[in-house]
């Protein structure tokens, strides 16, 4: 309550006695309005409601108004003043008043009024909480999607539709030589590996337009082209795949300097048709992708070890990412051997693969990776 009118402290306190032994309200009383700015920013999460008077000594109450528009504090303010002019109630609101309440003052109007406020107070800190709840939830599932998935996960109630047959490109990436590696490491050691292989590559993935399908301890699985496909999947899945290359090569520079092991990494990738849809129960969905493809895909991340090749790549992807073929694509494309039909595990048909990458660093210093790290 802000008044100069000492009479008011004893009859707003008389008369809300039993508000405030109950707990409902708790009255704090300035007599001016710099006092009541000190006591805001003294104690601002406290004070939910001011009873604002607007003729008063050191700072009136309707330029106590525009310093908390100013100061964007979250207090709403009631105006009690005998002033209830149409000047007056007119300045009060455009400067942010919630409403207004005349003196004498009529103790029930004043309860009803302050009820109200209370009310719209308590309605908007649920839309913020709820706002803010929604804010958490897209940041957790940028962490996982790319940010072109994020809005529609976060407000469709079925983002991906029905499970559904569909073309798509597939990603398969993983650390060479990891289980030896982690042998030789403490846990919290190989924990934070993993962390930082996985924020380097799963940042060219999103910048591609690929979704996370899974990790695999230190494996990646990454899709291109959902929840709709389009003709540039196979082309940004190369380019994925290139862009993880280069990233490699800057990570293992800040290795060598820091006298760490480098690294080597096989990529697979695929293009075709696949399964894609929501797995699970109704408490705990998972989103995937299922199918020859995908096998292929990470049939081929496997058999770069015996072909002595950081990336393999089936020939569907290429012959797709040749039909939409930009200058960046066509220097990747250029790049890939033709690496003629290989057996892959399981699979009693060979398939066609296309094999290394001359690599540069992202800054454009001349680097190859190979499968066992730097050369």
């Amino acid at each position: 309550m802000v008044d100069d009118e000492a009479d008011v402290e004893l009859l707003i306190s008389q008369r809300f006695r039993r508000q405030v032994r109950a707990g409902e309200f708790a009255f704090v009383f300035a007599r001016d309005g710099e006092q009541a700015l000190r006591l805001l920013q003294h104690d601002d999460a406290a004070i939910d409601l001011m009873l604002l008077d607007i003729n008063m000594p050191v700072m009136d109450g309707l330029t106590l108004l525009a310093r908390l528009r100013d100061l964007h504090a979250p207090v709403r303010a009631i105006i009690v003043s005998a002033y209830g002019d149409m000047p007056n109630i007119r300045t009060a609101m455009n400067r942010g008043a919630f409403d207004f309440v005349t003196k004498p003052i009529d103790m029930v109007d004043l309860e009803v009024t302050i009820r109200r406020t209370l009310d719209d107070i308590a309605k908007l800190r649920e839309i913020e909480q709820r706002r803010a709840a929604a804010e958490r939830a897209r940041s957790n599932l940028a962490r996982y999607f790319s940010p072109n998935l994020v809005e529609m996960l976060a407000e469709r109630d079925e983002p991906f539709g029905p499970v559904r047959r569909q073309n798509v490109a597939v990603l398969f990436a993983d650390i060479v030589g990891f289980t030896a590696l982690s042998e030789r490491m403490g846990p919290e050691d190989v924990m934070l590996l993993l962390r930082q292989f996985h924020e380097r590559m799963t940042t060219r993935i999103f910048a591609c337009g690929g979704t996370v399908e899974k990790y695999i301890g230190d494996a990646i699985l990454a899709i291109f082209g959902v929840p709709t496909t389009t003709d540039q999947d196979a082309g940004q899945a190369l380019k994925c795949a290139d862009g993880m290359m280069a990233a490699l090569c800057d990570w293992n520079r800040e290795r060598k300097a820091a006298g760490e092991t480098l690294l080597g990494m096989g990529i697979g990738v695929n293009f075709g048709p696949a399964v894609v849809g929501d797995v699970g129960s109704a408490r705990n969905m998972s989103f995937t992708v299922i199918g020859d493809t995908v096998n292929i895909a990470s049939r081929l991340q496997t058999l770069t070890r015996t072909a002595q090749t950081p990336l393999l790549v089936a020939d569907g992807v290429v012959q797709a990412a040749r039909a939409q073929c930009d200058d960046e694509l066509a220097e990747i494309l250029h790049r890939l051997k033709d690496g003629g039909e290989q057996a892959v595990r399981g699979r009693h048909e060979v398939v066609r693969v296309w094999l290394g990458m001359e690599r540069r660093s992202a800054h454009g210093q001349g680097l190859e990776i190979g499968v066992g790290g730097l050369r």
